[in-house]
């Protein structure tokens, strides 16, 4: 007759031979992948660009990453769930958010905890719960891009950009401050994030013409690729410097 300690044995021999038990292992190498999300659309619009412009990244490869998407709602405090849930899903290197409304491609490089004052209604016609988007956290949170390299790829691509401390009171704003206060294990890997403004489709380039929706996802490409080029790049000095 076989011993409790025996059988117990046993059992964990053999959970490890079928490939465990069960149990996840948050040791285990994450995969190498990035987070793109964009928003519904607003306003009475039948598209949002930002959407647009990233979902047909889904499932392609940049930088030797695989690309997922997440599409999320405009509407206060409802977002923070879909977003959460995609980074624990992708378990991603970098996230980057993406909205609508700009002259130009805007490098958002400051979150701020507060909602514009006029009070914005978002799609179910309500407006903000609060004066602040979380009353636990600081007033504000710097972007985790690499902002000046971001516009220096996008200008090579011939988009049109600039940097901006301000990504207003609605729910660009929002999304950027919760991804920047995201914690937990899935999104302690991390290595990179912030939020990027495009233009409306129609608006008018500085460089002549107007924005079109390949133009856009040029821009959005260019942000993800720099994005990756800059963090390889550091850590391969870091690697040089360790030997």
């Amino acid at each position: 007759m076989l011993t409790t300690t025996t059988f117990a044995f046993l059992l964990l021999v053999a959970c490890l031979l079928l490939g465990g038990c069960g149990v996840a292992d948050d040791r285990a190498p994450r995969s190498r992948s990035v987070l793109l999300t964009g928003f519904e659309p607003f306003g009475g619009r039948d598209v949002n660009e930002s959407w647009e412009a990233v979902k047909v990244l889904e499932g392609t490869t940049l930088r030797g990453r695989r690309v997922e998407v997440a599409r999320l709602p405009v509407v206060y405090d409802e977002m923070a769930a879909p977003l959460a849930a995609a980074i624990a899903k992708a378990r991603p290197e970098i996230v980057i958010s993406f909205g609508v409304g700009t002259e130009v491609v805007r490098v958002e490089t400051l979150a701020r905890n507060a909602y514009h004052p006029t009070r914005p209604l978002d799609n179910l016609g309500k407006p903000p719960p609060r004066a602040q988007v979380d009353v636990t956290g600081p007033e504000t949170i710097p972007t985790g891009l690499p902002a000046d390299a971001l516009l220096a790829a996008l200008a090579a691509a011939d988009v049109p950009a600039r940097a901006s401390d301000d990504a207003g009171g609605y729910l660009c704003n929002e999304c950027f401050y919760r991804l920047m206060r995201t914690r937990g294990p899935a999104a302690d890997g991390i290595r990179a994030r912030g939020f990027v403004h495009v233009p409306p489709e129609g608006m008018a380039n500085p460089r002549g013409g107007a924005f079109d929706v390949p133009t856009i996802r040029r821009g959005v490409k260019a942000v993800v690729e720099a994005t990756l080029d800059h963090l390889d790049a550091a850590a391969g000095g870091a690697g040089r410097a360790a030997r």
